[in-house]
C-alpha cells in the first residue's frame, strides 16, 4: 500500500473540478463528474433526500468486480428515505469513469486497493464543496470489498464520521481468497474451514488490521454466519479483538444469512447508528 495524495490535495481538486449542476431535493440524482488521483474521473449520480439541507451523507464503495454505481441503487433508496444523501459512481475503469480496471489479489491488492480508497476519499472530499451537503457529516458505506478499502479510505479522508460495512472482511486478501475457495459451492463445515485457515501457508498480500488499528473512526458491520466468500468467525475474532482494544467498532452477525443480506434487514439499523453522529 502506498499513501498517495493527501486529503487536502484532493479536496482542492474537487474545488476546482468537479462537475455536474445542483438538482431540487427529492428530485432524480444530480450527475457528472468528479476528480480523484492519477488524473481519473469518476462518473457519479448523487441522490438526494426530500426536504431542506443541508443533509448527511455517505459514500457507497463498492464490491468487488466491473461495477458500476447501479450496484447502490436498493441501498440508496432506503438511504435517502431515512434522510441522507448518498454519493455513489462507477469504480474506475468500469462505466463512464476513466482509468483502469484491475481485480484484486495477494500480489497486487495493497496496490489496488489504495487506488479505490483514493476514490472513495475523493468522492468524501467532492461531497464537501457540495451546499447540499453538511460536509461535517459524511460516511462511508460499502459492501464485500469495501470491508478493505473503507478503512483504507477513511484514513485517506480524516473529516469522515463512521463506516458501515456489509459482508465485509477484516482478514488479509489472500486468505479470504483461499477460505472462498474452499467455502463457495462446498457444504463443507465452518468449523473444518476455520481448521484449514490456520494451516494456510500461501501469500496474504493486504491486511486490513494495521490500518483498522490505527483508526479513530467508529465502524459497523454487518455480517453473514453462512458466508461462504468471507469467513465471518475470523473476521468478527479480529473485531473483537480490537474493541477490546479500545476501537468503537461493532457488529451483528446474522445467522440465516450469508453473503448477500438482505437490505430491509440493516438499513435502518445502519441509518440509526450514521444519523448518530451530528
Amino acid at each position: 500500500m502506498t499513501t498517495r495524495t493527501a486529503a487536502a490535495a484532493i479536496l482542492l481538486l474537487a474545488s476546482a473540478c468537479g462537475g455536474g449542476s445542483p438538482s431540487a431535493p427529492g428530485a432524480g440524482p444530480q450527475e457528472g463528474t468528479f476528480p480523484s488521483t492519477d488524473g481519473v474521473r469518476l462518473s457519479y449520480a448523487l441522490d438526494l433526500p426530500s426536504g431542506s439541507g443541508p443533509f448527511p451523507a455517505i459514500v457507497f464503495a463498492h464490491g468487488s468486480g466491473r461495477t458500476t454505481k447501479d450496484e447502490a441503487m436498493v441501498v440508496k433508496s432506503a438511504m435517502t428515505r431515512a434522510g441522507f444523501a448518498v454519493l455513489r459512481y462507477d469504480k474506475r475503469g468500469v462505466g463512464a469513469s476513466t482509468g483502469s480496471y484491475e481485480g484484486v489479489g495477494p500480489i497486487n491488492g495493497a496496490r489496488v486497493l489504495g487506488e479505490l480508497a483514493d476514490d472513495a476519499a475523493a468522492g468524501v472530499a467532492f461531497l464537501r464543496t457540495r451546499p447540499e451537503i453538511d460536509g461535517h457529516r459524511i460516511g462511508l458505506m460499502g459492501i464485500s470489498q469495501a470491508g478493505w478499502v473503507i478503512p483504507l479510505a477513511a484514513e485517506r479522508a480524516p473529516d469522515v464520521r463512521y463506516m458501515v460495512l456489509v459482508s465485509g472482511p477484516t482478514v488479509p486478501v489472500g486468505l479470504e481468497i483461499y477460505y472462498s475457495d474452499l467455502a463457495e459451492g462446498t457444504s463443507t463445515g465452518y468449523d473444518d474451514l476455520s481448521r484449514a485457515l490456520l494451516d494456510y501457508q500461501g501469500p496474504r498480500g493486504f491486511d486490513p488490521r494495521p490500518t483498522l488499528e490505527r483508526l479513530n473512526v467508529p465502524g459497523l458491520w454487518f455480517l453473514g454466519a453462512q458466508d461462504r466468500s468471507i469467513p465471518t468467525r475470523e473476521t468478527v475474532a479480529i473485531l473483537s479483538e480490537l474493541r477490546t482494544a479500545g476501537h468503537a467498532y461493532r457488529w451483528r452477525v446474522f445467522d440465516s444469512y450469508g453473503h448477500f443480506i438482505p437490505q430491509d434487514e440493516y438499513v435502518s439499523e445502519a441509518a440509526a447508528f450514521a444519523a448518530g453522529f451530528r
